[in-house]
């Protein structure tokens, strides 16, 4: 998820990234939608604080005024309106900014498909063999590590379950991959609790799994 920041810093930019990599960004809708959520934001602070003011006023008072009782049952009733909008407001947001992928670097060819990829490099031959070989994702269900259809019930098209050996080799490059960058590249390895406050993901990024010494 990139951040809301760097969407209203410079909105052309995602605009362009996202149109290269072939989508139409809701950049307009985005824009107008964080504007509007802060902007609810800081109405709500602003009756907040007058809520708060007035109830120290009639805290300090022998006779509390109708009027002002009133209009503190009238701010309460529009702080629980803005509330609501506050929450469409983000959760709108919050999807929209799911759509919009990350900035290709600038050295990333251009390609409208898999059929466009440019080779980088080859290391060493390419093996033979004396029998049909088959790609990965039929060689694992054929050896029952891979279970596509019920990686598509699961989570949509071109989501898959690895199962039993598929599941521990993945364990083991997951493991693999965190002993490298901890021991040889100065990392160290967080533990993140999988519960997160909605309002600090809006547009923050997607949460670090390591973090620099």
């Amino acid at each position: 998820m990139l951040s809301i920041d760097l969407i209203r810093s410079d909105p052309e930019l995602v605009r362009k990234a996202t149109r290269d990599r072939g989508g139409d960004p809701p950049v307009d809708r985005i824009l107008e939608l964080d504007e509007r959520r802060r902007s609810i934001v800081t109405e709500a602070d602003e009756l907040r604080a007058r809520r708060n003011e007035v109830s120290r006023e009639l805290g300090r008072m022998k006779e509390r005024p109708q009027k002002m009782i009133d209009e503190m049952r009238d701010v309460g009733d529009r702080i629980k309106s803005l509330e609501g909008a506050t929450r469409e407001a983000q959760q709108e947001l919050e999807a929209l900014l799911l759509t919009i992928p990350n900035i290709r670097s600038e050295d990333t060819p251009l390609g409208a498909d898999d059929s466009e990829n440019v080779v980088v490099r080859t290391e060493g031959e390419l093996p033979t063999y004396d029998f049909e070989s088959l790609p990965h994702w039929e060689l694992g269900e054929k050896l029952g590590i891979i279970d596509f259809q019920r990686g598509v019930k699961t989570s949509r098209s071109r989501f898959y379950v690895l199962k039993g050996k598929g599941a521990r080799l993945q364990h083991a490059l997951i493991t693999w991959m965190l002993d490298i960058q901890s021991n040889e590249h100065g990392y160290e390895e967080l533990y993140l609790p999988f519960l997160v406050n909605p309002e600090t993901m809006v547009g923050s990024g997607q949460l670090p799994k390591f973090a620099a010494n």
